[in-house]
């Protein structure tokens, strides 16, 4: 456990294991790393922007084609003028509800690094998603200091 260590939020990494259907997130600080294994339902109940849970969206929902969430193609760079947000996360409980039916739908996924921003990742329902690098920190239990 990270306890509520701060991590480096350009230093987030986003791996997939589409075997397990899962996606692997590792956090980094000075003091050492963290690494958090989180379901695709997780991930993909979030806003990809901000990484919080969508309004009326849970990991356990079905996923299916017709959800107008899921025809998004991403989430852009910030707005001109807006204050960026901290680049420091601090580690709290997450929790997973989501079921091995559920993920079927979500995998294989690819997930490709997108710069300093974040990944994208393009679901096997054919939604492809960026994720900022803030969205997967809190999917993996990060919250804002």
């Amino acid at each position: 456990e990270a306890g509520e260590s701060e991590f480096d939020l350009p230093f987030t990494r986003l791996s997939v294991d589409n075997g397990r259907k899962n996606f692997t997130v590792r956090l980094f600080s000075n003091e050492g790393g963290y690494q958090k294994v989180i379901s695709g339902g997780e991930l993909r109940c979030r806003d990809p922007r901000s990484g919080q849970i969508e309004e009326g969206v849970t990991s356990g929902e079905d996923n299916s084609l017709d959800a107008p969430r899921l025809h998004r193609s991403g989430c852009g760079g910030s707005s001109g003028g807006q204050k960026q947000s901290s680049s420091m996360v601090q580690h709290h409980a997450a929790s997973n509800g989501s079921t091995s039916a559920e993920q079927d739908g979500l995998f294989p996924a690819k997930v490709t690094k997108k710069g300093n921003y974040g990944y994208e990742v393009e679901w096997a329902d054919g939604a492809t998603i960026i994720y900022s690098l803030l969205a997967i920190a809190k999917a993996a239990g990060g919250k804002l200091p």
